[in-house]
């Protein structure tokens, strides 16, 4: 199926909201310091790249992803900054957000071109 709703970089709010989060996640992965812990994470740098540049369900999936991520009890939220996790965290809210209003509007609009 095609998606026929704007690409991601022509949705400022969109394309901002990812941008910070990507750059957050980047420096939750930048500040570790322990050598374990840099090499276990390694693999998040893929989902910044994903959270700044990817579009519709792949972003979604990046979003979702990396929300799980956080933890409780095993993940960055674990070793990370709580101040910077909780940045990240409304970040990442943010995407979900834009992304459902996108998905309600373009399904209203829909509605109406059945009508």
């Amino acid at each position: 199926m095609v998606e026929s709703h704007l690409p991601r970089h022509a949705d400022p709010s969109l394309d901002q909201a990812g941008l910070r989060a990507a750059q957050l996640l980047e420096r939750i992965l930048d500040g570790l310091v322990d050598e374990r812990a840099r090499a276990r994470y390694l693999p998040y740098r893929v989902w910044a790249t994903q959270l700044r540049d990817a579009q519709g369900a792949a972003l979604r999936k990046g979003v979702v992803a990396v929300r799980a991520a956080l933890g409780p009890g095993d993940g960055l939220a674990d070793i990370a900054p709580s101040e910077a996790v909780i940045q990240l965290r409304e970040a990442l809210d943010e995407i979900l957000r834009i992304l459902n209003r996108r998905e309600a509007l373009r399904g209203r609009a829909g509605e109406r071109d059945g009508a």
